[in-house]
């Protein structure tokens, strides 16, 4: 069989890739990972000329090149999870409307209502006359107890399983109470689902008692403190129903002014859970995850 030279010369080409663009086997490429901060100045207001080179980021306890730090673009796939005990409520159900009426432009959000079971009342949604209908079908006999932490532990684990870009989970429930379920098993699940986690907090226990007793160290408790703390977001207690719509507004102008920080993880480094991020600059504050998906 006979063969052209430039047939010849086309398959030697081919052979001779350089060894430096195959990875070998089990080689781990370089991998860029982008982490969603909140950025404040000595005044509570956003920062909004923040730079690459304003920031320090490690992960696995080393220094990573962050290559891109910018306002945050990609719309939020942002769960808002009520606990069933409030929604009767007239100034819950209207500080879950003015949230929502901030949000819909950047964020397709999902309703659920938590009792003794998670309740999806409005899936994935941009539409405000959609999530308006499904706050208006709020039940006026909502149960006498809630699973809230078996609530969370199963949006994280949707979240997780899903793998989207920018999840955010805001909660709404009454502080203290007991949790079914092990707190480590629900932060851990927050933490590979990469969700950034708020929670507002009635102050008072689920025996109508105020906050101060045993069970603020409840599992529950644990839940709705740690999962903002860990995942970057934030935890207020109110000590009236009245106070929640001021609250869920600070989530909102806070949700909406994040930053989008990339970072670049070299060849051969695999992901870790274990992460930092800080400043160059005085006189503001960053509020970021401090453990993430190790994959």
């Amino acid at each position: 069989m006979t063969m052209s030279l430039r047939a010849i010369t086309f398959a030697a080409a081919t052979l001779l890739v350089p060894a430096a663009e195959i990875p070998a086997a089990g080689e781990v490429a370089a991998t860029e990972r982008t982490v969603y901060i909140t950025v404040t100045d000595n005044k509570g207001a956003p920062v909004s000329d923040l730079t690459a080179a304003d920031l320090v980021v490690k992960e696995g306890g080393k220094e990573r090149e962050v290559t891109k730090a910018a306002p945050a673009s990609a719309k939020m796939r942002l769960t808002l999870a009520v606990e069933e005990r409030l929604i009767a409520d007239t100034s819950i159900r209207q500080s879950i409307f003015e949230f929502l009426k901030r949000m819909s432009d950047y964020a397709e959000v999902r309703m659920i209502t938590i009792g003794l079971r998670n309740n999806t009342v409005a899936d994935y949604t941009g539409s405000l006359d959609v999530l308006v209908t499904a706050i208006n079908k709020f039940t006026l006999n909502p149960m006498k107890e809630s699973n809230v932490a078996e609530g969370v532990l199963e949006i994280a684990a949707h979240y997780a399983d899903a793998r989207v870009e920018r999840p955010v989970l805001v909660v709404m429930a009454i502080s203290g109470g007991q949790a079914g379920v092990d707190p480590r098993t629900v932060l851990d699940k927050l933490r590979q689902s990469g969700a950034i986690m708020y929670s507002a907090t009635l102050a008072w226990g689920s025996d109508g008692g105020p906050v101060g007793t045993l069970t603020d160290n409840s599992g529950r408790e644990q839940v709705l403190g740690d999962g903002p703390k860990q995942t970057g977001g934030r935890r207020i207690e109110v000590p009236s129903t009245g106070a929640f719509p001021k609250t869920l507004q600070q989530f909102a102008d806070e949700l909406r002014a994040q930053y989008a920080v990339t970072y670049v993880l070299p060849d051969g480094v695999k992901p870790d859970k274990r992460f930092s991020i800080s400043s160059k600059r005085k006189g503001i504050t960053l509020r970021a995850p401090s453990a993430i998906p190790d994959r």
